[in-house]
């Protein structure tokens, strides 16, 4: 499992993903409307992405540069912390989400946040970010954002137009590496990454043909 990005591909990657975020923010969303997460409405995933995107920010305050790295764009998915307290992080992201008096007033705080980012992801030097006890490259931390941005923004579906057609490449590439290159090629790339991800199981034909990925998926989070 590698996957390695340059920094102009990561950053071109992110940077694709925040515009199409922003335009996301700026039409009529009914954040009460359920998400593609089991028990999450629009506003929690919003909610969540709002904390990551803020996280990244820090992060990229320091930037190293260039150096060894722990991990790359594919293999942080195996390896990040997983949730301890599900039920805890829920009560978070309810709790924040109620907190805006209005739907607006959320995406209008996640949209300035999102167009801060594109500013600044565009600046970045080439080098190495620390995140969460790993070192990336700044293509792998760059492109596991957008690839993370791709996902949610498929999880939106419903409200909100589909992530940006690099965004959901990188997705695919993604989940066909942590799959071991075994995701079929005539699959496209949105079917990939929600089987990939678990937002749709894999059943019928499919299933029956490729009964290898439906004991692997899913393999990204």
């Amino acid at each position: 499992m590698t996957l390695h990005l340059t920094h102009d591909e990561g950053r071109a990657a992110l940077a694709d993903e925040l515009a199409s975020w922003s335009l996301v923010l700026g039409s009529d969303l009914d954040l009460d409307a359920p998400s593609r997460c089991p028990g999450w409405t629009c506003a929690h995933v919003l909610v969540h992405v709002h904390l990551g995107l803020q996280e990244v920010a820090l992060a990229l305050l320091d930037v190293q540069g260039p150096g060894p790295v722990t991990v790359d764009a594919a293999g942080y998915w195996t390896r990040y912390p997983a949730t301890t307290d599900p039920e805890g992080q829920f009560r978070v992201l309810d709790g924040t989400a109620r907190a805006y008096p209005r739907p607006e007033t959320l995406t209008g705080h996640l949209a300035a946040t999102v167009e801060a980012l594109r500013r600044g992801v565009l600046r970045v030097p080439d080098g190495r970010v620390a995140f969460q006890g790993f070192t990336f490259s700044t293509g792998d931390f760059l492109g596991s954002w957008a690839v993370e941005l791709a996902v949610h923004q498929l999880d939106l579906e419903l409200i909100a137009a589909p992530p940006p057609g690099s965004g959901l490449r990188l997705a695919r590439r993604t989940v066909d590496d942590l799959a071991g290159g075994a995701v079929p090629a005539d699959w496209d790339d949105a079917t990939v990454v929600l089987a990939g991800t678990g937002r749709v199981e894999l059943a019928g034909e499919a299933a029956r043909q490729h009964p290898e990925l439906r004991g692997r998926f899913p393999v990204l989070g």
